[in-house]
């Protein structure tokens, strides 16, 4: 028998510098993912809420010229309780009217969610109602924008006692069946316990955040309007309250279509929310309008035109970015976006074990977010007839940009855990983020 002979395996040969490499790599990711789950869980939670929860305040002193600091602020005043309690009970009242509902998309352990859907009757009642108290209450909003360090303070104190409720009834008394794992107790008070908890008949995030945290930012900018303008209105300010009305408008308009974005799907109703939409929205969102009181704009009356023109025409093209999505999904993808057939890819989604397209036509097709990239515009055109004032009219700017790029990494990472490979297939197909050819 002739003898065989021995094949040469095809296999590549791993040396041991390679493989120490790779052992050196490993145990760096390993490090880097313990030193952020560090950051995340025991830093972030005491940071933010020794930081964030008395710098509105802070701010709210800065923008009124001569007002020192007195510490009964913190607590509020029989004014801003008054003014607090009546708001809550008009945004909660709105919510439980009989009316039509929206069910949200459901959750990986099957709950969904059910959502009032009278947004945008709600808006126009409020504001028109608001407008309407100045015939018998004359000093309204001044009166508001005077007591605004106490209002701030009541709102503080109610959000916090709100959170601290979420938390108890989250560990204790859970309204659904899906199982957390344990974490510190400080980063459960940040980040909340439940996604879509009830309390008194409603959707907890629906009221904080649809109807009182956007109502309130709405309600606050009118006030400080007609507060800076006792002796005629400033062209400027007249700018920034325009193109903040027309955003919010838009929001209310598309109200359903934010109980399919992160703040709904994914964050859970803590500090982070809650607290964020009932404290932050108010007293810092308002805040190039609220300074702009005491600081009155020097922008001249075309350049307050142009500035607001332009202003309407990004936040329009801003909600068009948010309706073709809507509308791709509304239609099964069997629409028409820039005169062409929208084109779109198959994908799997990892979580609910069905098949789901991906946007590839309109704006979508351009950038994965740009609908992020034309709401930084927008705010910076409300902030810029404040430019002679140097950086405080813009810190709503500058804030937005850090919320919104942080933002954009967790919707891709939300994303990739979804759809894995696809996804990856989506980002080669879709390369930019917010920035065409940059970014």
């Amino acid at each position: 028998m002739a003898a065989k002979k021995k094949q040469k395996s095809s296999a590549p040969v791993t040396s041991s510098v390679e493989k120490k490499t790779s052992k050196a790599e490993k145990k760096g990711s390993e490090t880097w993912k313990r030193m952020k789950t560090i950051v995340h869980n025991h830093v972030v939670p005491p940071l933010f809420l020794v930081f964030f929860t008395p710098i509105v305040q802070v701010l709210a002193l800065k923008a009124i010229p001569g007002i020192p600091f007195e510490w009964d602020r913190i607590l509020g005043n029989a004014y801003s309780w008054k003014v607090v309690t009546i708001f809550l009970s008009w945004a909660l009242t709105f919510l439980l009217i009989p009316g039509r509902t929206f069910e949200g998309p459901a959750t990986s352990f099957g709950y969904v969610p059910v959502y009032a859907d009278n947004g945008l009757f709600y808006y126009a009642t409020t504001f028109i109602t608001y407008l309407g108290l100045h015939f018998v209450y004359p000093n309204l909003s001044l009166d508001i924008y005077h007591n605004m360090p106490y209002i701030l303070g009541s709102l503080n104190i109610f959000a916090l006692a709100l959170c601290l409720i979420l938390l108890i009834m989250g560990k204790w008394r859970p309204q659904t069946s899906e199982k957390m794992p344990s974490a510190p107790i400080l980063l459960e008070f940040y980040r909340g316990m439940e996604i879509h908890p009830r309390l008194l008949g409603v959707d907890v995030k629906q009221w904080t955040n649809c109807r009182v945290g956007m109502m309130a930012w709405q309600i606050l900018i009118v006030a400080f309007l007609i507060a800076g303008g006792r002796h005629g209105v400033n062209p400027g300010h007249l700018a920034n309250v325009v193109i903040q009305t027309f955003y919010i408008t838009k929001f209310y308009y598309w109200e359903t279509g934010y109980f399919n974005t992160l703040d709904i799907t994914l964050d859970r109703a803590g500090y982070y929310i809650c607290w964020g939409c009932l404290v932050w929205v108010p007293g810092f969102y308002t805040y190039s309008s609220f300074y702009l009181v005491a600081h009155p704009s020097t922008l001249t009356e075309q350049a307050a035109f142009f500035v607001a023109l332009l202003g309407l025409f990004i936040v329009a093209v801003n909600y068009r970015i948010d309706y073709e999505k809507q509308l791709f999904r509304a239609t099964n993808g069997n629409c028409r976006l820039w005169g062409k057939p929208a084109k779109s890819m198959a994908a799997f989604n990892q979580i609910s074990k069905r098949t789901s397209t991906l946007l590839l036509s309109g704006f979508w097709g351009v950038g994965r977010h740009l609908n992020y990239t034309f709401e930084i515009i927008a705010a910076f055109l409300w902030c810029f007839p404040g430019y002679s004032y140097g950086i405080w009219s813009f810190l709503y700017f500058f804030f937005l940009i850090g919320l919104l790029v942080h933002r954009c990494y967790r919707d891709e990472e939300k994303c990739s855990a979804k759809y894995g490979h696809f996804w990856n297939d989506y980002c080669k197909r879709v390369p930019y983020r917010m920035i065409p050819y940059v970014f």
